[in-house]
């Protein structure tokens, strides 16, 4: 019964992990707001034994900074660690790119990408949908190399360009503009011109201008 009543926590414990890193991810907590374990718990009907040991995974991945025993907010986004976030995007990213024309294989990514570009269509007036849709279209550019190293270091900050990419829309940031950007990746995979792909240079500033404004508001 003892091991039951465990494995029950654990199972608890992921799950609620995987709720609040969510709602972090696609901002519906908001850096800076605070996170009561007892309002956990309540939430979701419980004891805090699972709460504290959700939370705690949490903070030692650095979504949450602890206040006290049993307080925490959520981690701030600040300029230097979201440049820090999308330097590796770029590193990984540009690199995937540079393999895929070298290897002769651009046509078979653009036609991929075609279909990311379609979903993102379908999801414009959903803007955390589009964003997932958005991040899907640079993780196919990835997956499409085969290195499951590379890989694994992408998916490692996913979440997190993920819930810089939420914060980073405002007005000027809007969905076609961000479609109109992708196709222009698209087409010089399409066009297997090299030369074209100043546009994902042109991509990843933007994002990073939208950025600049938001943290300006805050």
């Amino acid at each position: 019964m003892e091991i039951q009543m465990k494995s029950i926590d654990t199972n608890l414990s992921n799950f609620i992990y995987e709720k609040v890193k969510n709602d972090i991810v696609e901002m519906r907590r908001v850096p800076g707001s605070f996170v009561l374990e007892r309002r956990i718990a309540e939430e979701f009907s419980t004891s805090r034994t699972p709460v504290r040991e959700a939370l705690k995974r949490l903070m030692q991945e650095g979504w949450l900074v602890g206040e006290d025993r049993c307080r925490s907010r959520v981690s701030e986004l600040t300029e230097l660690r979201c440049r820090e976030v999308f330097a590796v995007r770029n590193m990984i990213e540009s690199h995937a790119l540079n393999y895929t024309f070298e290897k002769c294989s651009c046509r078979a990514l653009a036609g991929k990408l075609d279909m990311e570009i379609k979903k993102m269509e379908n999801q414009k007036d959903d803007p955390i949908a589009f964003v997932h849709a958005d991040l899907h279209f640079h993780t196919v550019i990835v997956e499409h190399v085969g290195n499951r190293i590379l890989t694994r270091i992408w998916q490692s900050i996913s979440d997190e360009i993920m819930r810089i990419s939420i914060f980073s829309m405002d007005e000027e940031r809007q969905p076609e503009r961000i479609i109109a950007e992708h196709n222009s990746i698209m087409e010089a995979l399409w066009n297997e011109n090299p030369q074209e792909l100043i546009s994902l240079d042109r991509h990843m500033n933007l994002i990073m201008e939208g950025l600049a404004r938001m943290l300006d508001k805050n």
